[in-house]
């Protein structure tokens, strides 16, 4: 569990409901390294195709000289040797040509401290311990007005509408992951930043609390999840929402326009673009969807193909292989990015997860027009940009006028942005 936590951290304190009561051992604290590996390899991405001109339009301007001099020395050869040398000549020509055409193809250029005395005989501390910057308590509890009453008792602001919730999960038997930050601990470490907790264990519910996090909320919450499967074919979605696919792009290739590209100028600005995108699809969906942003192989082998990697790759980057071993991870093959948008209001459950198959997201890919044909990744947020080569001479610059208006549509729709401000950018 990672969290983007802002302010001080002597406020920050967290409260996750569980289904068991963990060991000591099953707790520790990790460091980022590894979600952050997750993110960069699954997060979308940009892919941008450049021409090489030297292999094009180079090429295609030596074969219009070669053309000019073929003709120029037709008419020659007719006037001086008449048509039977001239027609054996350009039949070897022809043979000459039919084995050395170049493709006039693109090609792509990937840029892309608890104080347990004082709870209630209705609270059960079942441990409590520090690790690492964080003091732990696990607890029970029968009441939740009594396991408010410890909270409070122990530094944490609850909220009053927090006991129905704290109740339904007191019902349904679950535990109390407690947590906060031990500010001796926290500066003694010298990392400035709030490490991810680890917890491990296991457990018939395939769910993650969500609604204890909305209470103190003032806007929407953003949570990115990764689930890891052993299987080579097997990935997730949420079961009590809905699991929509973000747009993308699919079709794109380095020698093949699809009229889906976007204009060159998100390259400087993707982040702001994919937020505005992702807004978009939000309140499309009515605000109570997950969305699909990745779902294939982890990145542990080098012969893996994708489109775009990361420069460098990054097994080499990040030694992922490394960071999964350190994790206990390194016999997880497939991973499943989900990103969800929530406040109270629009989810009012927390997250139920059930596990579906390759053919299962093939199939939701291939009726919405977003199959990834020559990839083993199954789906993956991806928008492209083209750039024509630099230079008066060059043929693609006047060649992609004719799909700038179509580009800045596709801009417009994915993003909700002003069109005519998009052209004036373009």
């Amino acid at each position: 569990m990672a969290n983007d936590y802002q302010g001080d951290v002597q406020e920050f304190a967290q409260i996750v409901p569980i289904p068991v009561v963990p060991k000591r051992e099953q707790v520790r604290v990790s460091n980022n390294d590894v979600i952050q590996a997750l993110d960069n390899f699954t997060a979308p991405r940009l892919v941008e195709y450049v021409d090489e001109p030297c292999s094009a339009e180079y090429t295609l301007y030596l074969w219009l000289a070669g053309i000019t001099t073929v003709i120029s020395i037709s008419i020659w050869l007719i006037r001086n040797w008449g048509w039977g040398v001239f027609l054996t000549i350009c039949f070897l020509l022809g043979l000459l040509i039919t084995v050395s055409l170049p493709s006039l193809f693109l090609t792509q250029a990937n840029k892309g401290g608890f104080s347990g005395e004082q709870a209630l005989n209705v609270v059960t501390v079942e441990d409590q311990f520090t690790v690492g910057e964080y003091d732990i308590a696990i607890l029970s509890a029968i009441e939740s007005n009594s396991l408010t009453d410890w909270l409070v008792n122990n530094g944490y602001k609850i909220p009053a509408k927090a006991e129905p919730m704290l109740q339904s999960y007191i019902q349904q038997g679950m535990k109390f992951f407690v947590t906060k930050v031990n500010l001796e601990a926290f500066q003694k470490q010298g990392y400035g930043f709030l490490r991810p907790i680890v917890l491990d264990y296991k457990s018939d519910q395939f769910m993650l609390p969500i609604r204890l996090g909305t209470l103190n909320a003032v806007a929407d919450q953003d949570l990115t999840v990764y689930i890891l499967s052993r299987d080579t074919n097997k990935f997730a979605e949420v079961a009590n929402y809905r699991t929509l696919l973000i747009p993308t792009d699919a079709k794109s290739k380095s020698n093949q326009i699809s009229t889906e590209e976007l204009p060159e100028f998100i390259r400087d600005d993707f982040g702001n673009f994919y937020q505005s995108l992702f807004q978009k699809e939000y309140e499309r969906s009515g605000q109570n969807a997950a969305f699909l942003e990745y779902a294939g192989p982890l990145p542990i082998r080098r012969s893996l193909k994708c489109d775009p990697c990361l420069s460098p790759p990054l097994y080499k980057f990040l030694g992922l292989p490394e960071l999964l071993k350190q994790e206990s991870l390194e016999d997880f093959y497939t991973v499943t990015r989900l990103h969800i948008r929530y406040n109270e209001q629009n989810f009012p459950q927390d997250l139920i997860f059930r596990e579906v198959s390759d053919q299962d997201i093939l199939l939701q890919a291939k009726e919405e027009g977003k199959i990834f044909s020559s990839s083993p990744v199954l789906f993956q947020g991806r928008y492209v940009i083209r750039r024509p080569a630099d230079g008066a001479f060059y043929l693609s610059g006047f060649h992609y006028r004719s799909f700038r208006n179509q580009w800045a549509d596709n801009l417009a729709k994915l993003t909700g942005w002003n069109l005519q401000e998009i052209k004036k950018k373009m």
